[in-house]
């Protein structure tokens, strides 16, 4: 049975209290030296780049001198040399080199705290001091990853985690994909065992929804390609663990870090071609759920209301949104902080 919003409110714009929180950006595998990868955050331009000693840097893409993007520059020696008039940038975002002209002192753009840790780099867009990175990114023991894929989705991005944390669609959305020949169960249920974390049933998929912007599920197979019904995701042989980072990038528009580890066929990683495959199945999946979301975006631009129903199996996706409009309004429901 349908019940009203109690309250529930969803944004196209990120709410500036959500900036104080610290953000995956990119998988520390694809920062290799002398390499630039360029992102926005909060819809601020910003640019990665490791520093001589291999240490991870974050600092504005626009050039102190002009405004050039940094990003369309190069990598000198720890360096990003700007590609106009090739002034040199630390990371700590101090101009260190001002060719054809004298040194002007004090000269620098702004820099985020930066950090690598558990597979990613993470930057940290609030005020001051920052806590410590949450420990919560790693692969579970025992497990390998096998695709690491980073892409812009043009989608505003609490609309695509709430759409990564309900299982219930998949028998509609995506009988062409991963839920080809499942049939449409009589009752979905969400068994919350955390605030923001449970169990699917009757599927053997175990989700949860880690602040601010990640989502993570342990999938049970029965063999490679095949899920079982009614039984949990610890009682299964095989397990599939998935990471969905959706980071706001500009206004509708989410960066999307996907990492894939499973606990079985550890050698498929060494398949010529295999990262060739797995970006085309996320592609096709994501392409799927697109359809869904950019009309959920386009009606929410005219004035159309996400919540205005919510039913059972909409739990875990009120709970997400419940914390949100609570870290909005200065609370954190769940007990959360920023450094997790």
């Amino acid at each position: 049975r349908a019940r009203p919003d109690r309250g529930l409110r969803s944004s196209l714009d990120a709410e500036p209290a959500l900036k104080e929180f610290w953000y995956p950006t990119e998988f520390g595998s694809k920062l290799v030296p002398n390499m630039m990868v360029p992102f926005e955050l909060f819809d601020e331009p910003w640019v990665l780049f490791r520093d001589a000693d291999g240490r991870p840097s974050c600092i504005r893409d626009e050039c102190a001198h002009r405004a050039c993007p940094l990003s369309v520059g190069r990598v000198v020696e720890g360096k990003i040399e700007c590609a106009y008039h090739g002034w040199q940038f630390d990371g700590d975002g101090s101009c260190t080199k001002m060719p054809s002209t004298l040194l002007c002192r004090n000269v620098s753009v702004s820099a985020l705290p930066c950090v690598e840790k558990d597979g990613f780099i993470w930057v940290w867009p609030g005020d001051g001091v920052p806590p410590a990175v949450p420990a919560t990114a790693a692969p579970p023991p025992g497990y390998v990853v096998h695709a690491e894929i980073a892409l812009e989705v043009p989608v505003e991005h609490g609309l695509l985690i709430e759409n990564l944390l309900d299982l219930a669609h998949a028998p509609f959305t995506h009988q062409a994909t991963f839920a080809k020949g499942w049939p449409v169960p009589d009752v979905v249920k969400f068994h919350a065992q955390r605030m923001l974390a449970g169990q699917w049933d009757p599927y053997p998929i175990e989700m949860a929804f880690q602040p601010p912007c990640m989502t993570v599920s342990k999938i049970g197979l029965a063999q490679p390609g095949k899920i079982m019904r009614g039984v949990t995701a610890d009682s299964c042989e095989r397990h599939l663990h998935q990471l969905h980072v959706c980071a706001p990038s500009k206004r509708g528009t989410t960066r999307l870090l996907y990492r894939m580890s499973m606990d079985f066929l550890g050698w498929v990683r060494h398949v010529p071609g295999i990262d060739r495959l797995w970006k085309g199945v996320a592609g096709q999946v994501l392409g799927e759920d697109l359809v869904l979301v950019l009309g959920q975006q386009d009606r929410m631009q005219r004035g159309g209301d996400t919540w205005a129903n919510p039913v059972s199996y909409d739990k875990l996706t009120v709970r997400y949104r419940r914390w949100r409009n609570g870290v909005a309004a200065g609370r954190l429901p769940d007990g959360t902080s920023g450094g997790g």
